[in-house]
């Protein structure tokens, strides 16, 4: 029973030697380095080297011990115990195969394995990537608006005005919002348009005439979406859009959301954008265009143009 032991043992041994040695050192330092030719030498030598052993090892069991060859073989194949040249070429052959064989299902295991690895190492990578350009969206947020609104916070409360306080809420609610609120994957609608309410209320404080400036925010049920796509486009329409307040300012904003398609509009009377056309956007577009990149690939568009005297932007992005 020992000497059955050892050949089952030797046997089951060899091949996770082999397989060690092809998928943890041979793979590895060759053919996934793109060195086939040195990795076929290498393994056309291992396979020899490993089918000799076993050769001679089975041939040394069956001949000096009182075993019979089915008692001690792990691979099954036709075998003569004979000590002759041929009888030695013939089983190093037979189990050569056999161990060519096994190494191409370890060579297809360990790249299906390292290609499972590779995915799931560039999901980490994409998501962390998602997470830095949320962060980055956030940094770029125009610190004149923050400066604006705290003087025209300043500004009411000197005239004691009774909006002041909703004004520090709605404020307070943007930056909580920011800074706690909008680090999760994906947020509600509602609390997006609230935010988004609120950013827009707070920039109509500096403006005395908003005749002209309609928004319109609007979904045709519950949706959870990433937070603050609106974000850069919105900004832009105060950053750019009603700069000059004098020249009859016009601004159309839209965000809606219907069957699963998300669209942002804007329309304004911004002159000074026809000259850039090769900066369209600026910073915030091209921030969230890579985002969009990186959680709709595929499944989203960005225009922004110049129509006659009105700079045009529309974002459209498939949820579903």
């Amino acid at each position: 029973m020992g000497i059955i032991f050892l050949g089952k043992t030797v046997s089951v041994l060899s091949l996770f030697c082999f397989t060690y040695f092809n998928n943890l050192y041979l793979i590895p330092k060759y053919l996934a380095n793109r060195k086939r030719s040195t990795y076929a030498v290498a393994i056309t030598a291992s396979v020899i080297l490993y089918a000799l052993f076993y050769t001679l090892f089975i041939k040394l069991l069956i001949n000096y011990y009182p075993v019979s060859y089915g008692q001690v073989i792990f691979l099954s194949i036709p075998f003569d115990k004979s000590w002759s040249l041929g009888s030695i070429i013939g089983g190093t052959v037979w189990y050569g195969f056999t161990y060519a064989m096994w190494t191409l299902v370890l060579t297809m295991a360990w790249f299906m394995n390292d290609y499972s690895r590779q995915q799931k190492a560039m999901i980490v990578a994409q998501k962390r990537q998602v997470e830095t350009e949320l962060n980055f969206l956030k940094s770029q947020i125009n610190p004149h608006f923050l400066f604006n609104t705290l003087n025209n916070l300043y500004a009411l409360a000197l005239k004691k005005s009774d909006i002041a306080p909703d004004a520090i809420l709605k404020l307070s609610a943007i930056l909580r919002y920011l800074l706690y609120e909008s680090n999760t994957a994906t947020v509600s609608f509602d609390k997006e348009k609230e935010i988004m309410q609120a950013y827009i209320d707070l920039e109509l404080l500096r403006l005395t005439d908003t005749q002209n400036l309609h928004f319109s925010i609007d979904a045709d049920r519950p949706y959870n979406l990433p937070p603050l796509l609106w974000l850069p486009v919105l900004e832009n329409v105060f950053k750019h859009g009603t700069r000059t307040i004098s020249d009859n300012n016009h601004v159309e904003y839209m965000f809606e959301i219907k069957n699963e398609q998300l669209f942002i509009y804007t329309k304004n009377n911004e002159k000074m954008l026809a000259k850039r056309e090769n900066e369209v956007g600026g910073i915030g577009l091209s921030n969230m265009k890579k985002r969009l990149e990186l959680l709709y690939p595929g499944k989203h568009s960005i225009l922004a143009k110049q129509e006659d005297n009105y700079y045009i932007t529309e974002v459209k992005v498939d949820l579903a």
